[in-house]
Formats: structure tokens, sequence, C-alpha cells
């Protein structure tokens, strides 16, 4: 008798259904995870943009201003920034602009750059300070 090797259309059914079923429970909280590793890239292109804007003012000795929800070729005095994937940014001003000794503009305090993802409804805020410090606040809720 010989012995014959291989699986059963049977086996091979169950197993492709029980791999639809892992993939169907599995995709929601993928989309979830996706949406949030978009925000945090977000964050942090927003905060690199605002870095190289402030050690090109300081390198160059020039102003240097970044403008926000704008898609434009960034230049030697002008960097822009804008928001992408679900998500959008809620600030009190549209452009910044750094002194040639790297801080603020204008500036007669803190400046908050919040960016709000719509799928997962979370935030994550940048806070710009008066000599051109930032720091990364922890996760919100978007209104």
């Amino acid at each position: 008798m010989q012995l014959k090797r291989g699986f059963t259309l049977v086996e091979l059914m169950v197993t492709i259904a029980v791999i639809a079923i892992l993939a169907t429970i599995a995709a929601p909280s993928m989309n979830n995870l996706i949406a949030k590793q978009r925000l945090n890239s977000a964050i942090r292109e927003l905060s690199n943009t605002l870095g190289k804007a402030r050690s090109q003012a300081a390198l160059l000795r020039i102003e240097v201003t970044v403008i926000l929800n704008t898609d434009n070729s960034n230049t030697a005095n002008t960097f822009y920034w804008n928001p992408v994937d679900y998500n959008r940014l809620i600030s009190s001003t549209s452009n910044i602009t750094f002194n040639p000794d790297g801080t603020v503009k204008n500036s007669l305090g803190d400046i908050d750059f919040i960016v709000c993802n719509s799928k997962t409804k979370t935030t994550k805020t940048i806070t710009l300070t008066k000599i051109g410090t930032q720091y990364i606040k922890p996760e919100g809720t978007c209104t």
C-alpha cells in the first residue's frame, strides 16, 4: 500500500476559514495602529521642520519663516509644512518666524501646535517656547 502525502481539500478549507476569521478580528486594531503611527509621523515632521528652520536662522544669521498648512518647496529662508493622512493642525498662528539668534519673533509666550487625527480622535501637541525650543505634550483627544 502506497502512502499518500498532502492535505485534503477539507483540511485546506478549514485552515483558510480560520485564517480569515483571525484576519477579520485583527483588521480594526491594525487600522487604529496605522492611524496612530501617522499621527506620530506628522508630529515628528512638524518638529523637524521647526528645528531645521531654527537651525537655519542661527546658521545663516537671517530670519527664517515656517509657513503652516502649505505644500511648497522649502527655500533658504522659508520652510513649509502641511499635515497629511487624516491629520489636521490646530494653531493660533499660520506662520512662525525665527530671529537670527534662534528665538521666535514677536512671540509673547509659548505657541501650541495641536495635530488632531480624525480617525483615532487623538491629538499630539508641540509647544514652541519664545526662545525657540520645543517639547511634545502627552496625547489628548480631538474636540
